[in-house]
């Protein structure tokens, strides 16, 4: 057989997914036969330049969906009677962070007219005016002293109580994940708890180092008698979390969960990951604290970024940190990339010295709520659509879909009519695969767009609803 597919590292998703999806199209479209025998472990690893493991799990994961069959010492096959799909559908391609669609529903970043750029221009040409080349050296791996003595303050306002020596500035929150994924690598056997379903991102990071396990999200936070029971069972490590309009539930934790977490965290003697780029999103005037604020024992690691606030290329976050982590996460970060852009650092210190931050999210809070109240409004009026959370603030919706209906089936109609959702394959472990639901963001669509793109979702979903031989796996 021909391997003319692509296994594109870069992407978001993992590479045994993609192995897995390219082979799983391969089978339900014809281009191999029943009863074919597929390469081998060794041959698929020398082609693409990955690992025998990682080939092996995405057979396993073929194995297991009744699309191949192992004969011990000979090799896998393809198995008869699973032409489940079309074979005009086009497999589905998981590169969902920048896409240039005119509809994007995918992305979860300020749409490009939002971005304060007059702001940015002004703040920079002054440094360049005061510092000159000096911007373009090495600066303090931990970060910008006046960056972090200035975060601190900010932090007040949330009731987070630290000082400068326990923050790490790092190029935005996904390299604070990827900075704890080496951490974790250090250790054996660690194991981390994350929601199902989560964020995507933090699944594709620490499921190459650790083992993980999930635990339902429910309308207040995670299953906690669920959670116990893990608890009792297994040496938990880590566990991952969006306290405040989760990704992609857009579900907020209740006060009560919150301590009641904090309360296990000092019983079992586990580490939280807060991953909190979502409280300044509050569109009726209900604020919530994150959990950091609650951190009485030093439990939590805190993790924002200024990405989704004001720009997603200044690559600037943070790290709030237990003193017990402090040099390890800096001895991580040094061997990342030494340090973080000392102009974008310099930039956002001035840009938050002067108070733009807070009138720049008070103006986004305003436009996002608009966007939010018209996108519900057009959703309740599609046939078949459920909401079953409801976010009172956030960047987006999680959508379930009537039974009949795939998302990664409808993801791909969407794409070729302009129109970009995330399907909800992406936010669960691939033991548990979901593909019933939709995550829809509204920030980096306009009022039109919004208007447009819905009636695009709903007419799809129509046809395919009428469609009762349209197949719900893709």
């Amino acid at each position: 057989m021909k391997l003319n597919f692509i296994i594109d590292k870069t992407l978001p998703q993992k590479i045994y997914l993609q192995l897995y999806e390219a082979f799983k199209n391969i089978i339900e479209n014809g281009d191999i036969l029943p009863n074919e025998k597929l390469p081998s472990i060794r041959q698929i690893a020398i082609k693409y330049d990955i690992s025998h493991l990682t080939v092996l799990k995405a057979y396993e994961l073929l194995e297991k969906n009744n699309l191949i069959f192992k004969i011990n010492g000979k090799g896998c096959y393809v198995k008869e009677n699973n032409y489940l799909s079309s074979k005009n559908q086009k497999p589905i391609i998981n590169n969902f962070a920048i896409i240039n669609k005119s509809i994007n529903f995918a992305s979860a970043t300020p749409s490009t007219e939002l971005y304060p750029v007059k702001e940015f221009q002004n703040i920079i040409n002054e440094i360049f005016d005061n510092y000159g080349d000096k911007v373009f050296n090495y600066f303090d791996t931990q970060g910008l002293l006046e960056l972090r003595e200035i975060l601190v303050e900010k932090l007040k306002a949330l009731n987070i109580t630290t000082n400068a020596s326990n923050i790490q500035i790092v190029s935005g929150s996904q390299q604070a994940l990827d900075i704890l994924k080496k951490i974790m690598s250090k250790k054996k056997n660690t194991t981390i708890v994350i929601g199902s379903p989560s964020y995507y991102g933090a699944i594709n990071t620490f499921s190459e180092v650790t083992k993980m396990i999930s635990v339902p999200v429910l309308e207040d936070g995670f299953d906690l008698i669920e959670l116990e029971k893990i608890l009792q069972n297994n040496k938990i490590d880590f566990i991952y979390t969006m306290i405040n309009f989760e990704c992609p539930t857009g579900i907020s934790w209740s006060l009560e969960k919150k301590l009641k977490i904090l309360e296990l965290a000092n019983k079992y003697k586990f580490t939280i990951i807060e991953d909190d780029c979502m409280s300044d999103f509050y569109y009726f005037n209900n604020p919530s604290i994150p959990l950091k604020a609650l951190d009485s024992n030093n439990n939590v690691i805190y993790i924002n970024s200024f990405s989704k606030v004001i720009m997603p290329g200044l690559r600037i976050g943070y790290m709030v940190l237990p003193n017990k982590l402090t040099q390890e996460v800096i001895a991580a970060k040094f061997s990342s990339d030494i340090s973080s852009s000392g102009l974008m650092q310099m930039a956002i210190y001035l840009f938050l010295k002067r108070g733009y931050l807070n009138l720049h999210i008070e103006k986004l809070r305003d436009i996002f709520k608009k966007r939010y109240e018209f996108s519900l409004s057009l959703l309740k009026n599609i046939k078949g659509l459920e909401l079953p959370f409801l976010p009172k603030g956030g960047f987006y919706f999680w959508i379930k879909l009537p039974s009949e209906i795939n998302s990664n089936v409808l993801y791909n109609l969407l794409k070729e009519k302009k129109v970009s959702i995330l399907p909800s394959s992406v936010f669960f472990l691939a033991e548990e695969q979901s593909n019933n639901f939709i995550r829809l963001s509204f920030t980096s669509v306009t009022l039109e767009e919004i208007k447009d793109g819905l009636q695009i979702l709903k007419d799809t979903i129509s046809d395919l609803l009428e469609k009762k031989d349209f197949p719900s796996i893709l």
